[in-house]
């Protein structure tokens, strides 16, 4: 059967440490399109290949954080896809087509090159292949019958509808290289072996525990900087030429000089007491800046040590004497340049620990919060330079793969080159009309922040050179505007038509314009979403006086005096005359802190969910276009007289709000509060009736009357009990009180089924979803043919297909007000009770603006739901904004996060 085909191969990834066990595509009620939404980016199948035949993808090879790219997806596929050929041995014909897997087009035949790999010789080293191998001696062949096609012929529909999946917790979990191993041998095991030697007296306290583990291991780590030293760079001194060996080793000496120095500083406030922890970074927070050199100089180090590994016999053999000298062999010298970038990364998590386990009322409480800020920051900013480096990589291979693109580049300076126009915001295909002919052309789009690409695509092997693209027409952003199109009828969208979500670029001096076609209407709205962003970035609406710009040095921000962040387009330099002023997007507009560095932390909200905002609707007074700026790196949202808006913040005289999709900020003094009593709705929707579109107050529910011949929803007279349980939505009796509860701390989205316990409904369904940071409550009705509802426009045959026709279509069809699509399961959230999806609640005590559409932007006081933690060694979280709802990467440096009680 083709459910057993998908389900061997999730079985097979899990034995091969690729997917973990608890994936949802091993879960009872995954479908193929689970497993399809895993692999889509070609990022597992790389690791899986290297978990099968450790080195046979080199990692600079593959993007391991493609964001969604499909420029790069495309790349990790062909790379796993030519490996298969040329290290596992399998032929052309047993290898699907890139788009197979990308656009889901022929899961059948990507599950049948996995199957061949898994039969390799390589591969049944690692483990046994799929599927199982029969036992019986004779097997008809195979054909596929009319459920495969039900199972795998909806997929590139689905894969139309569904963004690709962030699989960050997924990679963490392939991820098998050796620097941690490296970093807990050098660093943390030894210092656990040496303990007995250490200069602090036994540890007592949690917090005398923490403070043993970061003097002990910065001397370790110091002790690992000298062997690097003493065991290679002066061995190999005459042995590699000088020009290589700076490569190689650039930086380590300067590094051991600054560290032997701040090792002695910290052992002076561990042991002595007559520094405080906390003073020690903050003072060698600039000095540690030259991380950010070692970390943009690996890459080369690294190239240059398998170069001069490759064409020198003598050079090896005198390096491998080398790693037997140092560690009996046990690390090669690549593994070992890793490390410093391994401790610099840890100083934050590690004083994080130290002030929790000291308690609010420790005498150093303020000296180490300074030090958890500044190591928060430099971590931040050595994690955003190693992201450019990638980006700046990114971007060459762009540039590569469009032969002709610098004869068509507008007028520039020389030795223009892609990367002067900002970062890859968003890449793929859209059909173009240009209005000065007419014509409709299929055209593959690099949108950076400061210029469109279209392109034209061409094959040139599908496996090992992929595509190349040719030039056809660039879109200065800053001369256009972007116009938004009525989206596609909901007739055209049920029937799945593509290339019928539209917008437009017009030119701001009306002499030429283009719309462009998108396959969804997601789709459409994630380009405009990208194109607004790029505009925002390149000319940010708060401050015109501004300008992106690539700083030579590490700068500090001249407004919130933290690290400008990455190595191109770092941050704004303002142009006006004789002015030196230097800041984050974030911060144009405000004025210089002249005072403390760390702003006073907001007071503390009690209670660990967030404080519900109570929405309302203002009407306009006038038109508004952004002028005055709200500043603060604060969107403007622009209206016309008597729009009514949606109100979602205040901050003073500057209210945030919604309008047709759209959120930004505005004067306050430019509205008036909208009171309109006809569309006021009670608390919970169960008091709502639907009757001709209109909504209407009814009485509070009543029992079924027994004369109503057809039985309400009662699951066990039914027999539909065990039949539902499978389904991560549905969690069978549960009373109204409980489910306001169990959902209270969800992402807004999350809703479940229940069977009502309540006075009057018992054995009837509701339906219970988190919305707008309340918990709302539908009734699950049953009509006279036995078909399930909501409201009576819309009626279905079963619950299961009510529940997947809202996940696809907003509730505001029925329910004005409750305007989301179901989102996630409850027992998706919940681990089947505890609450163990959301992980915590942080509080902005920085502003900070997205520039990227997987980022959050957030207000000072903005409260974000905590997702997920796997970052936080990259200087990110992932979380949902509590206010809008959006999730996103946020940097933990700019948050606070609130307490359990």
């Amino acid at each position: 059967m083709a459910t057993d085909e998908w389900k061997h191969c999730a079985d097979w990834l899990v034995r091969c440490n690729i997917l973990p066990e608890e994936h949802r595509a091993t879960q009872a009620n995954a479908s193929a399109f689970d497993l399809a939404q895993a692999l889509r980016d070609g990022v597992l199948i790389c690791h899986l290949l290297n978990n099968l035949s450790p080195g046979s993808v080199d990692l600079k090879d593959f993007s391991q954080r493609p964001q969604l790219s499909q420029f790069l997806c495309l790349k990790n596929i062909r790379t796993f896809l030519q490996t298969c050929q040329t290290h596992f041995g399998l032929s052309p014909s047993d290898l699907f087509d890139p788009l197979d897997l990308f656009e889901v087009k022929d899961f059948r035949k990507v599950l049948n090159t996995l199957s061949k790999l898994s039969k390799t010789p390589i591969a049944r080293r690692k483990c046994s292949g799929f599927p199982p191998e029969q036992t019986t001696p004779h097997r008809p062949s195979r054909r596929y019958t009319d459920e495969d096609e039900d199972i795998y012929g909806n997929l590139p529909d689905l894969a139309l509808r569904h963004d690709l999946d962030d699989n960050e917790e997924i990679y963490d979990h392939v991820y098998q290289e050796d620097d941690d191993e490296i970093y807990e041998d050098l660093c943390r095991r030894r210092h656990r072996r040496e303990s007995s030697v250490s200069e602090l007296p036994p540890p007592v306290t949690k917090r005398d525990f923490c403070i043993k583990e970061l003097h002990d291991t910065e001397k370790n780590y110091v002790e690992a900087l000298r062997m690097i030293q003493t065991h290679f760079i002066k061995p190999l001194r005459d042995v590699i030429p000088p020009a290589d060996r700076d490569v190689i080793f650039a930086h380590i000496e300067k590094l051991l000089e600054i560290h032997k120095k701040f090792q002695l500083e910290l052992q002076e406030a561990c042991v002595m007491g007559n520094k405080k922890i906390g003073e020690v970074f903050v003072k060698y927070k600039k000095s540690l800046l030259l991380y950010g050199n070692y970390c943009s100089d690996m890459p080369k180090a690294q190239e240059k040590l398998e170069d001069v590994l490759k064409r020198s016999e003598n050079i090896r053999t005198q390096i491998e004497a080398c790693e037997k000298k140092a560690n009996e062999g046990k690390f090669k010298l690549r593994d070992l340049l890793h490390v410093p970038m391994q401790r610099v990364l840890k100083y934050h998590l590690l004083l994080r620990e130290l002030i929790k386990q000291s308690g609010k009322t420790a005498e150093d409480k303020d000296s180490l919060q300074e030090g958890l800020e500044a190591m928060m920051d430099l971590s931040l900013y050595v994690n955003e330079v190693k992201r450019d480096n990638e980006t700046l990589q990114l971007i060459s291979e762009i540039q590569a793969s469009i032969g002709d693109l610098q004869m068509y580049l507008p007028k520039t300076p020389a030795n223009t080159t892609l990367k002067d126009y900002g970062r890859l915001q968003k890449d793929g295909e859209l059909k173009v009309k240009n209005h000065t002919d007419n014509r409709v052309r299929i055209r593959y789009i690099f949108l950076f922040d400061k210029v469109m690409l279209m392109c034209k695509a061409r094959m040139v092997d599908r496996l090992f050179s992929g595509e190349s693209y040719s030039f056809k027409e660039a879109i200065i952003l800053a001369v256009y505007k972007v116009h938004d199109q009525q989206p596609a009828n909901r007739e055209t969208q049920r029937r799945g038509e593509k290339w019928t979500s539209s917008f437009i670029m017009a030119k701001k001096d009306g002499s030429n314009a283009f719309t462009f076609f998108a396959k969804t209407e997601d789709t459409r709205a994630k380009w405009i979403d990208a194109i607004k962003l790029a505009l925002e970035n390149a000319s940010p609406p708060q401050g015109i006086n501004y300008v992106m710009h690539t700083f030579d040095k590490p700068t500090e921000c001249s407004v919130c005096h933290k690290l400008l962040r990455g190595v191109f387009f770092q941050g704004y330099k303002c142009t006006d005359p004789g002015s030196d002023i230097a800041v984050h997007k974030e911060c144009i507009g405000k004025p210089p802190n002249t005072g403390s560095r760390v702003p006073p932390i907001p007071a503390r909200v009690i209670g660990r969910s967030p404080t519900h905002v109570q929405h309302r609707q203002v009407r306009a007074l006038c038109n508004y276009s952004g002028t005055p700026s709200p500043g603060a790196g604060r969107p403007a949202l622009s209206f016309q007289k008597d729009d009514v808006i949606k109100l979602l913040n205040n901050d003073a005289q500057w209210w945030k709000g919604l309008l047709n999709g759209d959120e930004g900020w505005f004067p306050s003094q430019l509205v008036q509060e909208e009171n309109n009593p006809r569309i006021r709705r009670k608390p919970s929707y169960l008091d709502v009736k639907m009757k001709n579109g209109t909504p209407s107050i009814v009485s509070p529910p009543r029992p079924h009357s027994p004369a109503n011949n057809v039985p309400y929803v009662n699951v066990d007279s039914d027999g539909m009990s065990s039949q539902l349980n499978v389904y991560k939505w549905f969690v069978g009796p549960m009373d109204r009180d409980t489910a306001n509860r169990r959902l209270g701390n969800m992402p807004n989205g999350t809703f479940l089924i229940r069977v009502s316990e309540n006075p009057g409904r018992r054995g009837e369904l509701s339906l219970s979803i988190r919305y707008d940071n309340q918990v709302r409550h539908i009734r699950v009705e049953k009509n006279a043919e036995g078909l399930f509802y909501l409201a009576d426009t819309k009626f279905f045959s079963s619950l299961p297909e009510l529940v997947e026709f809202y996940q696809d279509n907003s509730l505001a069809d029925s329910f004005p007000g409750v305007d989301t699509v179901l989102k996630f399961p409850f027992k998706s959230q919940a681990g089947g009770g505890a609450n163990a999806r959301i992980l915590g609640y942080a509080e902005a005590v920085y502003d900070y603006a997205a520039t990227a559409t997987s980022q959050l932007s957030l207000c000072r006081g903005d409260k974000v739901a905590i997702l997920s933690k796997t970052g936080s060694d990259k200087g990110w979280w992932k979380g949902e904004h509590c206010v809008t709802g959006k999730n996103g990467y946020f940097p933990l440096a700019y948050v606070r996060e609130l307490d359990d009680d």
